[in-house]
């Protein structure tokens, strides 16, 4: 399989979890990979890839801080000339109720969902416009749509990223040849879910419509997808992943 043959995919926050596996698909289907964290976990998932470095890059960097930001960018084009997509993944969740949230914690939350996506966009928008196409995917939450107790700081900086297409970024960048979409999943077992007792798990997939668990290789698929040709006339939607507990 090849529907990314040759493209150069940037992945952050995927040193573990959801962001490695999307590193890991992209990969499968014919991607150059970078990796990308701040804590270093994202070397070892480069080089499990590719052991030669001949497709996969690590970036360390801090996706709040915007001249690490730029920097980050800068060795990607050195190494292989363009960005053709940008997944922003990175993010944190902080599980307390409102009346516990300490404005620290609030702003911690809303700086690395929120302030980090923009930095990334704001840096890959002037590579993909010289190259004259890019797609850049946002990576949010049904949470974000439908709402839970106990994260409401979360869902704040998830809701950003699911509005961020809709409300200007896809329209401006779209005549350069810029798609800029997200992808909103449901539960998905990973591991940090399966830390959870089972009830909780069950608890979160209440309704839904068919019985599969959600894993992370469904989010790689839809990257896959919003970051091939075949969606090239997507742009400004959230695709929700969910097996059906939200369906509209």
């Amino acid at each position: 399989m090849d529907e990314l043959k040759d493209l150069v995919v940037v992945v952050t926050g995927s040193g573990k979890g959801l962001g490695k596996s999307i590193a890991e698909c992209c990969y499968a289907e014919g991607a150059k990979i970078v990796t990308w964290d701040r804590s270093g976990g994202g070397k070892a998932v480069a080089d499990k890839l590719d052991p030669s470095g001949t497709r996969t890059l690590y970036v360390q960097a801090d996706a709040v801080n915007e001249a690490q930001v730029v920097r980050a960018f800068e060795q990607v084009v050195q190494k292989f000339g363009r960005v053709d997509v940008l997944v922003n993944n990175a993010g944190i969740s902080r599980h307390k109720p409102i009346e516990e949230m300490t404005l620290e914690l609030f702003e911690e939350v809303m700086r690395i969902n929120v302030t980090g996506l923009f930095l990334c966009c704001k840096a890959v928008v002037p590579i993909m416009k010289k190259q004259g196409r890019g797609k850049i995917v946002n990576i949010s939450s049904l949470g974000a749509r439908t709402g839970r107790p106990g994260v409401g700081c979360q869902l704040c900086g998830l809701q950003s990223r699911r509005h961020l297409p809709h409300a200007d970024l896809a329209r401006e960048v779209g005549p350069a040849g810029i798609y800029v979409n997200a992808i909103a999943p449901g539960p998905i077992l990973t591991e940090q879910t399966r830390q959870y007792p089972p009830e909780v798990f069950a608890k979160w997939n209440a309704g839904r419509a068919v019985t599969k668990d959600g894993l992370p290789e469904d989010v790689g698929d839809a990257v896959i997808f919003l970051g091939s040709k075949r969606s090239d006339w997507i742009t400004g939607v959230t695709l929700d992943i969910n097996g059906g507990i939200l369906i509209r």
